[in-house]
């Protein structure tokens, strides 16, 4: 009798609340997991029950498990099939690592609606229409389409999310929520639908589908899909929480000489030349998170052994790091001063002298992208 009355209480709470994980009392440490006490206790006090993992993100910013990402691949490639209605979220400032064009191809005979959200990364001398107006113009470049519904949001000023939430309460029927990890997609979730899940820094928190109504609209959370090219992506999860931009990001101006280096992190060097005058320096901004550190130098030792400055003068990495397992490429790239240089998952550069020859060295999986300007420069140098 106890034992089948305790079966059926646990069939009334099946997944967690905050990860969409299916509770499980046998793998601790893999999501969903809980102890089997702790979740009668709960049950019969009629407290919240959340997965252990998620408890502790909540209570004490740990992270205790990640995401498979072949099970998450799998699982989304299933998904996608049950839906007509898509809202694709992605990060404003890192829009070349979060905006997959791969992904937005799969759904081009679908209704979809982009969000570009942490618009509060961005310098305030960015307005909203000429963001608009410049995502208008880089995405018709990369997959070719003009999207008819473009939402520009932020979770941390309240920005454009009564636009979003009265278009989405309006739309019907069901929708399916997609973006990479870190986008901030739970975060949102959570705020326009009043919805109780679990909301942290770290990549791959959601593992499962969760569903939340707003007006005539359900609408599924889904799992952060996991990605490898941008350069944030080789750190653990507590490095990338820490780096993530969280408000307005940080700009240096710099002027180099053709034999200095800068180091943006740890794992990107620049030397960069004016490609037509190469008697004057080149002239440019590196907009990154506040917590990612510049340094400029021409010391050979220093150039030639930075892994003696990760965690201290050079982050990222936030601390020990074992830089031998990476390999490293080098590339040449000449970008136009109505232009920028984007590094995923790390930095853009914004060209106020030029047009400059970039020498980068980075890691073999990232790839600099050259887009137009959201920063038009206003007067020639």
């Amino acid at each position: 009798m106890g034992d089948s009355k305790r079966e059926l209480r646990k069939e009334m709470v099946e997944t967690c609340p905050g990860c969409g994980a299916k509770i499980q009392f046998e793998h601790p440490g893999k999501p969903g997991f809980i102890p089997q006490d702790v979740y009668q206790r709960k049950l019969d006090a009629g407290e919240e029950i959340v997965c252990q993992r998620c408890f502790r993100l909540k209570n004490y910013k740990i992270l205790t498990s990640e995401a498979d990402e072949e099970e998450i691949q799998r699982f989304l490639s299933v998904a996608i099939r049950d839906f007509e209605k898509f809202v694709y979220v992605f990060d404003v400032f890192d829009f070349e690592g979060t905006f997959r064009p791969e992904i937005v191809k799969l759904l081009e005979r679908q209704e979809v609606v982009f969000v570009a959200n942490k618009f509060d990364t961005l310098p305030k001398t960015v307005s909203g229409s000429q963001l608009k107006s410049w995502l208008l113009e880089v995405i018709g470049k990369s997959v070719g389409i003009r999207p008819s519904q473009i939402f520009i949001t932020s979770t941390k000023n309240g920005y454009g999310l009564s636009k979003l939430g009265d278009f989405l309460s309006g739309w019907g029927g069901k929708a399916l929520i997609l973006g990479v990890t870190n986008v901030g997609k739970s975060s949102l979730l959570q705020v326009i639908t009043s919805s109780k899940v679990t909301v942290s820094p770290y990549p791959g928190t959601t593992i499962g589908l969760i569903e939340h109504r707003i007006g005539t609209l359900r609408l599924f959370d889904t799992p952060g899909i996991i990605v490898s090219d941008r350069l944030i992506d080789l750190f653990d999860p507590q490095c990338q929480a820490q780096i993530l931009a969280k408000g307005e990001v940080s700009r240096k101006t710099f002027k180099p000489f053709p034999e200095e280096v800068i180091f943006v992190g740890g794992l990107v060097k620049i030397q960069s030349t004016l490609a037509s005058q190469p008697d004057l320096r080149p002239i440019f901004q590196i907009f990154a998170p506040e917590q990612v550190t510049f340094h400029k130098t021409k010391n050979p030792e220093f150039i030639n052994h930075p892994e003696k400055h990760f965690g201290r003068l050079l982050i990222p990495p936030c601390g020990r790091f074992d830089v031998s397992r990476l390999n490293f490429k080098q590339v040449e790239i000449i970008v136009k001063e109505e232009e920028e240089l984007s590094i995923p998952g790390l930095c853009w550069i914004n060209v106020k002298r030029g047009p400059v020859r970039f020498t980068l060295n980075v890691p073999e999986n990232v790839e600099p992208k050259v887009r137009p300007a959201l920063m038009k420069p206003k007067r020639k140098v």
